[in-house]
């Protein structure tokens, strides 16, 4: 008897199947509000930028041997959509640039971009100290050099800071003596990268200093610090002219003026000392006394701990 219903069964249940197919299911539209490519114009071609829909972000990988400072996007967006912010250059080592869009349904998406630079790792600096030598770099001096696998010879790309105990960095700035430049090396242990004539601000203050460079996302650091000093103070070459009783300055480019005690001239043949106004680690005001006279003279100037230097140039003094 069981047996028999299980025919029935089946053909009431087939009514019930059919009614249950028609039934449809309406998915929401996708959003009109959308960035359908995002380009960026290199010198072989073009690198398209990878789009996720899904965290909402733009990501391009810049490989290192292009140089950027900058990227010029062009940006395609759904039909109909506007972008709120301007197409603009954006900075390569810029990680808060957002685009929104506004669709033609009115609807509303944000991406951020992120930019991935692809570089050689990782980026080492040779030691310009030992655990036994620790090396001195007086405040001013424009002929610092370092060394390292910077794969660059655009000195633009590579920035290179002293770095204090708190973890302040002070860059190095290019010599106001030299020119600075990188130069390819190939050394016995292979081939590395020399910048030469860094200077050390002249602000900076004496102490111990690490050695950190960066080359984009890379960032390297000395294990032994560097010993940053007052150094043999320069005058740089500049001859002057003042009238007696008046003054006039004398300046530096390179390491500082620190514990200027005199500055002289020789008057048929004897020393005669010019005052001292007054001084910063980069200028100096000397006045003229009403009783030297008229006349060229070679200057010779005294900072203690050093021994007196005379120079080339030369301080003319003209009547009043």
């Amino acid at each position: 008897m069981k047996l028999r219903l299980i025919p029935v069964l089946f053909y009431l249940f087939i009514p019930l199947l059919f009614s249950a197919c028609k039934k449809t299911v309406d998915y929401p539209k996708p959003a009109n509000s959308k960035i359908l490519s995002y380009k960026v114009p290199v010198s072989n071609g073009e690198i398209t930028g990878v789009i996720d829909e899904s965290d909402k972000t733009i990501t391009v990988y810049l490989p290192f041997f292009y140089q950027l400072d900058v990227i010029d996007p062009k940006i395609q967006l759904a039909a109909g959509a506007t972008l709120k912010e301007s197409i603009v250059p954006v900075a390569v080592m810029d990680n808060k640039t957002t685009y929104t869009v506004t669709g033609a349904d009115k609807t509303t998406t944000s991406y951020q971009l992120k930019i991935v630079i692809q570089q050689i790792a990782p980026l080492v600096v040779e030691e310009v100290s030992t655990a036994a030598v620790i090396t001195k770099w007086g405040i001013g001096n424009g002929f610092v050099l370092i060394r390292g696998n910077f794969n660059t010879t655009d000195i633009t790309k590579v920035k290179a800071y002293l770095v204090a105990a708190d973890q302040k960095e002070i860059e190095l700035t290019p010599s106001a003596s030299s020119t600075t430049s990188i130069v390819p090396q190939l050394l016995p242990a292979g081939k590395t990268y020399q910048i030469a004539y860094l200077q050390v601000p002249q602000s900076v203050n004496p102490g111990s200093y690490k050695l950190r460079v960066k080359v984009y996302a890379l960032v390297a650091e000395t294990t032994y610090p560097v010993e940053v000093v007052y150094g043999q103070p320069q005058i740089t070459y500049a001859g002057v002219t003042a009238r007696q009783g008046e003054t006039f300055t004398i300046s530096t480019k390179a390491e500082v003026f620190h514990q200027f005690s005199e500055f002289s001239i020789l008057v048929n043949g004897q020393k005669t000392v010019l005052p001292i106004v007054s001084y910063t680690r980069t200028s100096a005001i000397i006045r003229v006394p009403d009783g030297i006279p008229a006349g060229v003279y070679q200057p010779t100037a005294k900072f203690e701990g050093w021994p007196a230097a005379t120079y080339g140039w030369t301080v003319t003094v003209t009547p009043k």
